[in-house]
Parts: C-alpha cells; sequence; structure tokens
C-alpha cells in the first residue's frame, strides 16, 4: 500500500505553479498539431511506398514516437503523481523517458540500416 505525503495540514491552501504558456495553451495546440499531422504522414507512406524517402522516415517515426510519448506521460500523470506516489512516481517518470529515447534511437536504426518506416507499413499493408 502507497502512502501519500503531503506537505502542511489540511487547513493550508493548495499550491500552484507558476503559469506557463509552455504547459498551456501552446503544450495544447502542439498535442493536437502532431496528433493530426499524423493523419497526412500515414497517407503519404502509402503514396510513396517502394520509394526510398528517408526524411518522411524520419518525420513519421519521431512524430510516432513522440505522440506515444506524450500519451504514456499523460497516464504516469494521471495515475501515478509524484506527489501521491513520491518513489514510484518518478520511476516511471523516468522509465518513460529513458524507453522514449531507446525508441527513438531503433526507430532511427531501421530507418539507416533497413528498409525505413514507409516501406515497412507497405509490407504489412500488402501482407
Amino acid at each position: 500500500m502507497f502512502v501519500a505525503i503531503y506537505k502542511g495540514s489540511v487547513n493550508d491552501p493548495t499550491t500552484f505553479p507558476p503559469p506557463s504558456k509552455t504547459h498551456g495553451s501552446y503544450h495544447w495546440a502542439f498535442e493536437r498539431l502532431l496528433s493530426a499531422g499524423l493523419v497526412p504522414l500515414t497517407v503519404a507512406a502509402f503514396v510513396t511506398s517502394g520509394s526510398n524517402y528517408a526524411l518522411l522516415d524520419g518525420i513519421l517515426g519521431v512524430s510516432l514516437v513522440m505522440h506515444s510519448h506524450i500519451g504514456f506521460d499523460s497516464v504516469v500523470v494521471d495515475y501515478l503523481h509524484a506527489r501521491k506516489f513520491p518513489i514510484i512516481g518518478r520511476v516511471m517518470t523516468w522509465t518513460l523517458r529513458a524507453a522514449t529515447v531507446a525508441t527513438l534511437v531503433g526507430v532511427y536504426q531501421f530507418n539507416t540500416n533497413d528498409i525505413g518506416l514507409t516501406e515497412l507499413i507497405a509490407k504489412v499493408w500488402h501482407a
């Protein structure tokens, strides 16, 4: 069982972080643009299948990984917040960051030393 660690008493006001546009409207707009941008990127991968488009592979790979990172980060923040779970919350945050970096390295290796994402999508679609 996890024990919540709170500072102060029940009568103390809640502390709020200072306002920041990067964690507010800009962050929200970036998430929506990234999500909406994945649709034409995936369609472009189908259209250009069989061709070697390294730039498209790179943009698609980074976009997919960042989209996944944002989604998993929301899960960690919502359910394993560091204020309520000080140890496991931070461990999971850093585990997610390490997994994201490892995935980016793997996508880079796959795009440069193997067939690339657009060719993989075409082969899976026609399988």
